[in-house]
């Protein structure tokens, strides 16, 4: 098996000070006003840990050191992107210091209502309004965006995550019962390496999966959880609704956004799949069972899944 080991292999310890003794602390000395608040219950991500704060709010902690940068760059982002968008997102509304023994920054920021899509995804039916957000969200990005060393590099660069994680899944069944279709994989991934290069590259949100789009009475509702954000192929974003929803979903998703954008771009979709089918194979390797689930989903609606 290859010695190569991705950069996506799971949320990291928290640190030991989050706690919701910790959390009430640190309002009541730097946000008193905000103090008698009903503190809600806590979510860990990758890089936040979350608690709802009162009916409007939720209170954003680093859960390790590497995701203090993310962070400021959502607050940065958000500030200054965020207003010209046209569907809900959330907005940083206070700053945090270090403090109550919590070494980092940290941030209050406004509840988007909703669920996330990452247990139940949204109908194929929502596919429009999430081409509509894209194409609201992927404007220009300058020579100083954000690089996002996970999505913002080129397909053939993510080869050796591919290979990683076929190595370890190889034809064995997966956690919905199927199996990878080895030949349509390796197929559909020459087909990604194949395709023409993207012009320029455009703000995106570099983390679309399941977890950070939400749905309210099933139609689409929010995006949120910004932190990673980055300039990106515009296949990036589209590539990940694979985990948000079922393929005709996505494919309106992209007649959508291109019908909109008028992006003249012959290798967009191909792109599309090697993204979807590089997170996929990779979340198929990981210890969590929910984005094990997403990845046998996205994988499924891919085709390069059959029953085992």
């Amino acid at each position: 098996m290859s010695a190569h080991r991705p950069l996506d292999t799971g949320p990291p310890q928290a640190h030991g000070s989050i706690s919701e003794d910790t959390v009430r602390a640190l309002i009541a000395a730097q946000h008193p006003d905000l103090a008698g608040l009903e503190l809600g219950e806590r979510f860990d991500g990758w890089d936040m840990a979350v608690f709802r704060l009162g009916e409007d709010l939720t209170v954003r902690l680093p859960r390790v050191e590497a995701a203090v940068g993310p962070l400021e760059t959502e607050t940065k982002l958000l500030a200054e992107l965020g207003p010209s968008w046209d569907f809900p997102h959330p907005s940083v509304v206070r700053a945090g210091e270090p403090g109550e023994g919590y070494p980092w920054p940290w941030r209050i920021v406004e509840w988007v209502p909703g669920n996330t899509t990452d247990v139940m995804p949204l109908g194929a039916d929502s596919g429009g309004a999430l081409g509509r957000a894209l194409a609201d969200l992927h404007r220009p990005a300058p020579a100083d965006a954000p690089y996002n060393p996970e999505q913002s590099l080129p397909m053939a660069e993510r080869q050796a995550d591919v290979d990683y994680a076929i190595g370890i899944l190889g034809d064995a069944p997966g956690a919905l019962g199927d199996r990878l279709d080895l030949e349509a994989v390796k197929a559909m991934w020459a087909t990604a390496l194949a395709a023409p290069d993207p012009g320029p590259l455009v703000w995106s949100h570099a983390d679309l999966h399941g977890s950070n789009v939400l749905s309210e009475f099933g139609t689409f509702a929010g995006i949120i959880d910004w932190g990673k954000m980055a300039a990106c192929d515009p296949a990036v974003d589209l590539g990940f609704l694979y985990t948000v929803m079922p393929r005709d979903g996505v494919i309106a998703a992209l007649n959508t956004y291109v019908g909109i954008t008028g992006l003249s771009d012959p290798g967009l979709e191909a792109r599309l799949h090697g993204v979807a089918l590089h997170k996929a194979l990779l979340w198929a390797t990981l210890d969590r069972r929910l984005n094990v689930s997403m990845a046998w989903r996205a994988l499924a609606e891919l085709g390069v899944s059959v029953p085992a």
